[in-house]
């Protein structure tokens, strides 16, 4: 019996082990601002680039995923939640490599970033891991407090600072309806634990009042967090106001973290929570892709642009969750629940290809007084001075289009088909029709960097990092648009260890 105990034990601790690297990771970056006297500081971005490698590592070769329960049933330890930490440390990476090009240029770095940008991670993947309500309010939190400083802590920006106060104020409103919905629920199924919350469903009479009102005030959270209409508002100024690559952070890894607690949750509670909340999310799906898409052809400037895409994309995804409702409705959720859930979990890796290289590229155009190149008038003759980097943009619209051969394009394809084998043709159709309206913003910009005259406001960007890696971006959106299998069938298979 002790040895089964030692191994068990181990076995814990190799599942914990990136979530202590990078929470020992994040201890050890303010220490070392702390006690550094250098001024340039560029050894954080090597530090943060050691503590989230080191953390890939702990998660890729570490014991492999079980089924079992972590810290007694607070975190999951399945395949699910091994894909979608190295998604939020693949994009966080990403992101500081970004950062780091904006401070060389500006010779000015902001030591605060690296240590948040890594304490936000590890709240997502704590977040994505959670089963049970107070580590899902803990996973939410940490991501929220470390993302609202990223937001508003850029020295000398009024427009960082009104985004930041903009999203703190509205992120506190949306924390509130989550833990009063929390309270509701725990007060009805007597526990925390989403176990908990399945028997009292399983073995629940006719009043379900309280459960009710707990889930539509946690769904109200999860809205927020998602940015679907109508609790989209913040997204276009906060997206607008903060720094590209803190855009970029947010439009991926924080709606990524969001759909990984939502599809956990929603997995929990199937077919009992699709009666409840299908008609709902199924008007709000709608209602979320035309209004975000007609608002899109209006803006001119790319940030704003793009903040209201990802919007749209919100739309498009919570029709793969809806998918999975219906299918635990209708009793198909061991045939068709796993294709609807590995549907949306490829579309977020696509996803955060194609939003990193568009925000990616937005970073690199920056001009050298410190302001970013936000104009689509100004991405004029681009393709002429820069093909590389337009290029790379060109891909990442066309993916965000949905425009094959590129991975947005398998993306919708497979939520699309995930929603008609689910028997929810309509939903579909206004899918199809949100995404033809798309075509026309995205091909826009296309347009101006291609088949217009050179304009004199975009800097030529010279952070050859960020160069590579947005080019090595586009690179991977035309490769699963090209080869889509592989991860389809992963991600397919990552879900069946969540649904079995």
């Amino acid at each position: 019996m002790p040895a089964v105990a030692d191994a068990s034990l181990t076995a814990q601790f190799g599942a914990l082990l990136p979530y202590l690297v990078v929470a020992g990771g994040g201890v050890l970056l303010l220490l070392a601002d702390a006690l550094s006297r250098a001024s340039r500081r560029d050894h954080l971005y090597l530090l943060t680039v050691a503590v989230l490698l080191g953390a890939l590592a702990a998660q890729l070769f570490g014991p492999a995923p079980e089924r079992t329960a972590l810290l007694r049933g607070m975190l999951g330890g399945e395949a699910y939640t091994q894909y979608f930490n190295l998604l939020f440390l693949g994009i966080a990476l990403l992101t500081a490599t970004f950062a780091t090009s904006v401070f060389e240029r500006a010779a000015r770095y902001r030591t605060d970033f690296y240590p948040l940008l890594v304490f936000a991670t590890l709240g997502m993947m704590i977040l994505a891991a959670a089963t049970d309500l107070l580590t899902l309010f803990l996973g939410l939190e940490t991501m929220s407090l470390a993302v609202y400083v990223l937001v508003g802590g850029q020295r000398g920006s009024l427009r960082a600072s009104e985004a930041g106060l903009k999203y703190l104020l509205l992120g506190a409103f949306a924390s509130a309806f989550l833990l009063f919905g929390m309270g509701l629920v725990y007060g009805w199924a007597g526990g925390t634990g989403y176990a908990d919350i399945a028997d009292g469903l399983r073995g629940a009479g006719g009043n379900l009042l309280l459960l009710r009102a707990g889930l539509g005030l946690m769904l109200v959270a999860f809205a927020f967090k998602i940015a679907i209409v109508p609790f989209h508002m913040w997204t276009p100024d906060v997206y607008d106001g903060a720094a590209s690559f803190v855009t970029g952070y947010m439009a991926t890894g924080v709606k990524a973290a969001a759909f990984a607690a939502l599809l956990r949750f929603c997995q929990l509670a199937l077919p009992e929570l699709g009666g409840f909340w299908w008609p709902l999310l199924a008007v709000l799906a709608v209602v979320t892709m035309i209004v975000a898409n007609l608002v899109a052809l209006a803006q001119d400037g790319i940030k704003r642009m793009l903040a209201w895409s990802s919007v749209a994309h919100a739309g498009y995804l919570m029709l793969g969750v809806l998918a999975l409702l219906a299918t635990g409705r209708q009793g198909l959720a061991a045939t068709v629940g796993p294709a609807s859930g590995g549907a949306v979990l490829f579309y977020l890796v696509a996803y955060s290809l194609m939003n990193l290289g568009a925000f990616g590229v937005i970073t690199l155009l920056g001009p050298d007084r410190g302001e970013e190149a936000d104009r689509i008038s100004g991405y004029a003759g681009l393709a002429r001075r820069q093909p590389l980097v337009a290029a790379s943009l060109a891909v990442c619209l066309l993916s965000l289009a949905g425009i094959p051969p590129t991975a947005g394009f398998m993306a919708k394809f497979y939520v699309f088909g995930a929603v008609v084998k689910a028997g929810l043709v309509p939903l579909a159709i206004w899918g199809v029709v949100a995404s033809l309206i798309s075509v026309y913003y995205y091909l826009r910009v296309i347009v101006v960097m291609y088949m217009q005259p050179a304009g004199e406001s975009i800097h030529d960007g010279r952070s050859w990092e960020t160069a590579f890696a947005t080019g090595l971006l586009a690179l991977l959106i035309l490769f699963l648009g090209v080869w889509p299998g592989g991860l389809q069938r992963l991600a397919e298979v990552t879900f069946r260890t969540l649904a079995g």
